[in-house]
C-alpha cells in the first residue's frame, strides 16, 4: 500500500505480543506479551517505555475509568487489574486449570463492554472455544460457541455490525449488531484468508474498513465493508499479530508481532520478530471507549 510509511520499529523482541490499542488519555500505545505475563506501555512520540508483570498470561486488556487499572482477561478468566501495584481488584474465573483452553484475543466496544473470546491450546479435537461478553456489573455472558481461536473481536463505526474471527478456520465473520443491548446474530462470513493465512487481532478504520493482522502471512490486509480485498500492508515478519491506529490524530497504524513458534533458521530470516512496528498512514481509525468499572471493586 503505497501510501503507508513506516515510521519505526521498536526493538522489544516480544514472544506473543499482542493487544494493541491506543491511550488517547496519556498519548501511549498498549500491548501485552502474553507467553512473558508482561504489559507495555510506549508513549508516542517520546517513546519512553514501561513494562509492568502480571500475575499469569494477559491474554487482552482494555482501558478503565479507574486510575492505574485495567480490565483483564487473564489465562482463565477475566479481572480488574492495578498494574502498578500488581493487585488483582476483582475477577471471575472461567475456566479450569485443566480445560486445555486460555484466554485470547479482546476489545472493548463503543458502548463500553469487554469482549474476548478463548481458544483452544492442547490441540485436544473434542474442546470448542468461546466468546463472552462481560458488563461494567461484572456480568458475563457467553456470545458464541464453536470455535477454535477467537480473534479479531472490532466494530463498524456506527455500531452496526460486529466482527469476528475464528483464526484455525482462516475466516472473518460479520454480525448483526444491536448496541444498545450489545445482542449479536445473522453471523455472515464476510472475508476468508489464503491458505497458511490466520487472521489475527484487527480493528477498523473511520471510512469502515477492516484491517486484519495475518499470522503466518507476513501483511496486514485491509478489507472493503463488502469484504473485499482493498490493499495491503507487507511486513518484515511472518507473524503480525494485532493492529491498532493512534496517535494525535489517529492515522498512525501500531502492529504487534511474535517470536513465538518460529525456528532459529526463520529467526535468523527475520531479526525484526516480535518488535512493535509504527507506520504513517493517509487513514485514521477509531479512539477506544473505558469500560466502568465502579461496580467491580469498591
Amino acid at each position: 500500500m503505497h501510501e503507508v510509511q513506516l515510521l519505526d520499529a521498536l526493538e522489544v523482541g516480544n514472544t506473543l505480543g499482542e493487544g494493541v490499542q491506543w491511550n488517547g488519555q496519556d498519548q501511549s500505545v498498549w500491548w501485552t506479551d502474553i507467553q512473558e505475563c508482561r504489559l507495555y506501555r510506549l508513549h508516542w512520540p517520546s517513546r519512553e517505555l514501561e513494562v509492568f508483570e502480571t500475575p499469569e498470561r494477559l491474554c487482552a486488556f482494555a482501558f478503565t475509568d479507574r486510575e492505574d487499572c485495567i480490565v483483564a482477561a487473564f489465562e482463565r478468566g477475566f479481572a480488574l487489574y492495578d498494574y502498578r501495584r500488581r493487585e488483582i481488584l476483582w475477577e471471575k474465573s472461567l475456566l479450569p486449570p485443566d480445560s486445555g483452553m486460555r484466554f485470547n484475543d479482546g476489545k472493548i466496544d463503543h458502548q463500553g463492554r469487554f469482549w474476548a473470546g478463548t481458544m483452544v491450546e492442547d490441540d485436544s479435537p473434542d474442546a470448542k472455544a468461546s466468546l463472552y461478553r462481560l458488563e461494567g456489573d461484572g456480568t458475563v455472558t457467553q456470545m458464541a460457541g464453536d470455535i477454535h481461536i477467537s480473534n479479531g473481536s472490532c466494530w463498524s463505526p456506527g455500531s452496526s455490525h460486529f466482527y469476528f474471527a475464528d483464526s484455525v478456520r482462516r475466516s472473518i465473520y460479520r454480525y448483526d449488531f444491536d448496541a444498545r443491548s450489545g445482542a449479536i446474530g445473522n453471523r455472515q462470513l464476510f472475508a476468508r484468508t489464503m491458505v497458511n493465512r490466520y487472521p489475527d487481532g484487527a480493528t477498523v478504520d473511520t471510512d469502515g474498513y477492516l484491517w486484519s493482522a495475518q499470522w503466518r502471512g507476513a501483511r496486514v490486509e485491509r478489507y472493503a465493508p463488502n469484504g473485499s480485498t482493498a490493499g495491503a500492508i507487507p511486513m518484515p515478519v511472518s507473524q503480525p499479530t494485532c493492529a491498532a491506529f493512534g496517535g494525535e490524530n489517529m492515522n498512525l497504524l501500531f502492529v504487534t508481532s511474535a517470536r513465538d513458534s518460529l525456528s532459529e533458521w526463520t529467526l535468523d530470516r527475520e531479526p525484526q520478530a516480535g518488535n512493535l512496528f509504527v507506520f504513517q498512514t493517509p487513514f485514521r481509525g477509531l479512539p477506544d471507549c473505558r469500560f466502568d468499572a465502579a461496580s467491580l471493586a469498591g
